[in-house]
């Protein structure tokens, strides 16, 4: 079972990260979500990586919360002066393994980059052992 059930739309990079990130991060659909973004996902050693580039939006407009294993990352962007309005809206949501550790979820927001970082459980972290020959 994966640990990250990633909402997926039917779009060639879609499918091109879904090629790529196949082992743990993306797998089956789970929610609706929006078609204009798609996340960089990294799987780590330790952890799952998400990252977003969300030029012109603000820490404060981005919301990322767990419900029952599901993160949500979303956010509105709201802009208008004189000239014009504009308005930007974001959604997507990951169904976690059950053996993550909720509390641990960190998000750093930096230059128009969001990074998102999910610890692995125990389980699904990477080993590496040197064997010595005897």
């Amino acid at each position: 079972m994966s640990a990250l059930n990633h909402t997926r739309s039917n779009n060639l990079i879609d499918n091109m990260f879904n090629d790529l990130f196949n082992d743990a991060v993306f797998s089956q659909p789970y929610m609706g979500d929006s078609k204009r973004r798609t996340p960089l996902t990294l799987n780590r050693d330790e952890d799952w990586q998400i990252v977003f580039a969300i030029p012109g939006v603000k820490k404060d407009q981005v919301s990322i919360k767990v419900d029952d294993h599901v993160l949500t990352v979303s956010y509105d962007n709201k802009q208008k002066d004189d000239y014009f309005s504009f308005v930007s809206s974001f959604n997507r949501s990951w169904e976690l393994d059950r053996g993550v550790d909720i509390s641990k979820i960190v998000a750093n927001h930096e230059d128009g980059i969001l990074k998102i970082t999910v610890p692995k459980p125990e389980a699904k972290k990477r080993v590496v052992r040197t064997i010595e020959v005897s």
